[in-house]
């Protein structure tokens, strides 16, 4: 693995020289290590060889080590932080530490195989010239607020082969000094490490795959996993352990501080183990020479198990690997769920897709670099079909403004009347004359309600209606709501069953990824039907890649109507004047959340007192009484977290605070019930991917198999997946491979009164619907193993895919409402952020309380926007627009299908003015519907 720390004390620096990085974690006397010297900077300083002590310290007192001078203009040694207290500020060096897996170490130290130990300097050489590579450093001349690239840096290497414990433990330590030659301004400067940081995964990849590579070679087997690291399978798990001393001695004192201090502890466990990792080391062991280190490890091996270790093999032939095949994988993973990546993401997933092969990093960017992406400097780029998709639709909703005669002249008056916004609204749906309707409402501003009223409208002007939704959930409730022919999008496009001229309502259109969107436009215009899009990108938008409604909402230039009066949470509910206050706040911050005043809002809860700060354990009790008072007086609630860890201790403790108070009764029985693990479809063409104990489900019927039916994987080919399901085997082919999930089981108890969260859609034996995201509640558990519901609909005994319902993730909760909503904070930065914020303090209609164990932190991490890319807002220099201009329509193969000429058609209109007229464009359309017997129209600019 690839870990990182910064030294920012210039007197801890200097002991880190002298007593860790030139002893290691042992040491006799007179017995040092030598670092040696890396990087372009450090041959700018005339550096090179051994790392002497005198030339390091000057560089850690920010002094040239030749010449004595300063090296960087501004040396800041302390600052005042945010409390006036003076603390360290300037950044001395940064450690980088590359570590092997276990099993490497062992065979390298306890096998004695010097081989392996010099395959690890290599590997680590070649990670850290990479590293090298996003070097940067800051401009700020002249009013310039940016980062240039320099690809230089001054560095020192360490090599480690103990732990404090003294198990083997290679490991080396590159020092990166604060520094960095700026070419451009013609000096040295600080260094800016944020790219080398992001590219942390990818640098760990190429140590990884190098290191691989050569032990492979040197005839061991390399065993990959889905984690991302490997394994030599010649070492067991046993030995592995058996030398892993300080990882069980810090798991140890991690769980003692815990239960000392629950009060400190924070979400992220991970921090407090490097915190005492660090603060509790035990001291270094003396006068124990180099060369007894193997005998002292061979002695904690009984006989029988010397007999574990590999013995010296013959090398083997290194696996070949095609650079395209490694870089097609990872484009298809990436691309699955983003519009833009970082190139060094791609070389990142095509090297853990390779690990071990004979791909050279030389062929992995020669192949990147031959592909005809679209990029950004500096490194950011995206696939033409992507951003074709995206302009394509783009298209549609621009040249279908005022195209088409009003949906209806005027619409009926009733006894309970609208409210004045939404009668606007209305009337705004029904006289549109664009072929693509903008519906934009908040959370909880009653767009349902108004929907339904547009439906009735249209029946009665004898428009055919369609009413979509995302998923079967959110088609279930708009029938509640009083919506018909409702059904999920994909079952629409699956049937393509559109009446000629339909209206096509679509709510919770923010969840549909660019492929379905143009697919649903192509079909709609086919049939010269239209479209109403009601949502709110202010949620969380799409699994899949390209957020549609929001390229829409943001290029098209659109009028939609808009709600922004909130009935969710209306003071009306309340008891008294105190509870109508409180809720008239709460409503009040949500209107802030939407409005991307995320820390407003925040601050406004917290002056309601509805932010608990405390420790992890006291906040999560806290939490689970709160809970089940709220469902002892009968009212509805729900809980939201960030992460699934969380969210399954939360559940937990929820759950067993309601047996202890008797809201939860009746004989327990034990279920197995099948867990998704989430996996692009890249992933599940990877058999590193499919864990020991997985099973596969078809969410979908599929050749002989029917949605419901198990298997597991048997094999993986070029023609796709082969799954066992024990009377046959299938081959499901890559395109398909939505139709299955890989599932792990796991055991949950369960009682009368009990809540689940669905996890997939499906139906009973009655043809009652079962929804993916539903919340349920457990009447009997029967024999059979069939489950009856409190609404009287059965789960069959086939059916197990679904988790406690107490607890849900952000996204989950996106469309539920309830009386209550309680959000335990995870600590989790990469979860949060100002989307999932508006989501979950919005579910409730009286009330949210937030437990957190940092309000400060919590208040920094929700400012984070939680919007993806758009491979629209790449920002391309003129000369790739007109080669993209020139290029694309040539590219075009006969036989391709006609929605593919249509992207590249919508991106010609990308590059040039929208100069043509209608009739030019609908002319070019035709041809090029011609020449490719495609049976798709689209109105183009």
């Amino acid at each position: 693995m690839l870990s990182t720390k910064t030294l920012t004390n210039l007197r801890n620096a200097q002991s880190y020289f002298e007593e860790h990085l030139a002893v290691g974690d042992y040491y006799n006397e007179g017995e040092k290590i030598a670092g040696e010297w890396i990087g372009v900077g450090a041959d700018t300083l005339g550096l090179s060889g051994i790392v002497g002590k005198e030339a390091f310290l000057k560089l850690c007192e920010n002094r040239h080590p030749q010449s004595s001078e300063r090296l960087i203009a501004r040396t800041n040694k302390t600052r005042r932080d945010n409390y006036g207290r003076e603390v360290a500020n300037r950044r001395v060096f940064f450690d980088f530490t590359f570590s092997p897996p276990k099993s490497v170490s062992v065979a390298a130290l306890v096998g004695d195989d010097e081989r392996i130990v010099a395959a690890h300097r290599e590997a680590v050489k070649a990670a850290v010239r990479e590293l090298e590579a996003f070097a940067a450093t800051r401009v700020r001349i002249a009013g310039a607020n940016a980062d240039r690239t320099t690809s230089n840096i001054v560095a020192a290497l360490f090599e480690h082969e103990t732990s404090r414990a003294l198990d083997p433990h290679l490991h080396t330590h590159c020092i990166v000094f604060n520094a960095t030659r700026d070419a451009t301004e013609n000096r040295w400067k600080a260094l800016q490490n944020y790219e080398m940081l992001r590219a942390q995964k990818y640098v760990q990849n190429v140590y990884y795959h190098e290191l691989a590579r050569a032990l492979r070679a040197c005839g061991y087997t390399v065993e990959n996993s889905a984690r991302g690291n490997f394994r030599i399978a010649e070492i067991s798990p046993e030995l592995c352990a058996r030398f892993s001393k300080r990882h069980r001695q810090i798991d140890e004192q991690t769980d003692r501080f815990l239960a000392e201090h629950p009060d400190k502890a924070s979400g992220n466990i991970k921090a407090v183990r490097e915190h005492l990792a660090h603060k509790e080391r035990s001291r270094k062991q003396r006068d124990i020479p180099r060369s007894q280190l193997r005998a002292l490890w061979q002695s904690q091996l009984a006989i029988n198990e010397q007999a574990l270790l590999p013995k010296a093999a013959d090398a083997r032939r290194v696996v070949a690997m095609d650079a395209a095949e490694a870089v097609d994988w990872a484009e298809q993973h990436l691309f699955d769920r983003r519009s833009i990546v970082h190139e060094h993401d791609l070389w990142c997933h095509a090297l853990d897709f390779a690990r071990g092969s004979g791909l050279t990093l030389e062929e992995m960017k020669r192949e990147t670099q031959s592909r005809p992406y679209i990029r950004e400097t500096p490194g950011r780029l995206t696939r033409r079909d992507v951003l074709a998709r995206e302009w394509a639709i783009v298209q549609f909703a621009k040249n279908g403004a005022r195209t088409r005669v009003p949906l209806a002249q005027d619409f009926a008056e009733h006894e309970d009347s609208l409210a004045e916004e939404q009668t606007i609204a209305l009337r705004r749906i029904l006289g549109s004359r664009d072929f693509v309707t903008l519906f934009r409402g908040g959370a909880g501003t009653g767009k349902s309600y108004v929907l339904r009223r547009v439906q009735e409208e249209l029946h009665r002007f004898d428009h055919a209606t369609h009413v979509l939704a995302p998923q079967r959930q959110q088609a279930i409730d708009l029938s509640k709501d009083g919506l018909s022919r409702t059904q999920t999008v994909a079952e629409f496009l699956d049937h393509g069953s559109l009446t000629d001229g339909a209206v096509v309502i679509v709510d919770e259109a923010g969840q549909i990824g660019a492929r379905q969107m143009l697919d649903l436009f192509t079909l709609a215009e086919s049939r010269g039907g239209r479209l109403i899009l009601s949502g709110d990108t202010r949620q969380h938008g799409p699994v899949e890649a390209s957020d549609a409604l929001r390229a829409i909402e943001r290029y098209s230039e659109l009028e939609p109507a808009e709600l922004n009066d909130i009935r969710r949470q209306d003071p009306a509910r309340a008891r008294n004047q105190a509870e109508r206050t409180r809720i008239r706040e709460y409503r009040t911050a949500v209107e802030e959340a939407s409005q991307a005043s995320v820390e407003a809002s925040f601050d406004r809860l917290e002056q309601l007192g509805a932010i608990t700060e405390a420790g992890l354990e006291q906040l999560r009790d806290e939490l689970a009484n709160t809970y089940v008072e709220l469902a002892s007086k009968r009212e509805s609630a729900i809980v939201v977290s960030q992460t699934r860890a969380e969210i399954d201790e939360v559940n937990e403790r929820i759950r067993s605070a309601l047996r202890q108070r008797g809201l939860l009764a009746g004989v327990e029985e034990q279920v197995t019930s099948l867990r998704q693990v989430d996996l692009t479809a890249a992933q599940k063409n990877d058999q590193r991917y499919y864990p020991e104990d997985h099973i596969v489900v078809f969410n979908q019927n599929i050749g002989r198999c029917q949605r419901g039916d198990i298997g597991r994987l048997r094999a993986i080919i070029k023609r796709g997946v082969i799954i066992d399901s024990g009377p046959s085997l299938h081959v499901i082919k890559p395109k398909d491979l939505d139709a299955i999930s890989v599932c792990r089981p796991a055991e949950l108890t369960l009682c009368r009164g009990d809540r689940l969260q669905l996890k997939a859609n499906t139906l009973t034996s009655t043809g009652a619907k079962l929804a993916n995201g539903e919340i349920v509640t457990v009447s009997k558990i029967k024999r059979s193993g069939d489950i009856v519901l409190h609404d009287g609909r059965t789960l069959p005994a086939s059916y197990r895919q679904f988790v406690r319902g107490y607890a849900v993730t952000s996204y989950g909760s996106q469309g539920k409402t309830v009386d209550h909503v309680l959000l335990a904070d995870s600590a989790c930065r990469a979860a949060t952020n100002s989307q999932q914020w508006y989501v979950s303090i919005s579910r409730g209609r009286r009330s949210v309380r937030i437990f957190t164990p940092d309000k400060a932190e919590l208040r920094r991490h929700i400012a984070r926007s939680g919007d993806r890319e758009l491979a629209l807002s790449l920002d391309l220099i003129r000369k790739e627009r007109t080669a993209i201009r020139r290029g694309l329509l040539r590219q075009l193969k006969p036989g391709r299908s006609f929605a593919k000429a249509v992207c590249l058609i919508a991106m010609r209109s990308w590059t040039t003015a929208f100069t043509k007229s209608r009739r030019e464009t609908n002319n070019e359309i035709r041809n090029q519907q011609t020449n490719r017997t495609a049976r798709a129209h689209v109105l183009a600019a």
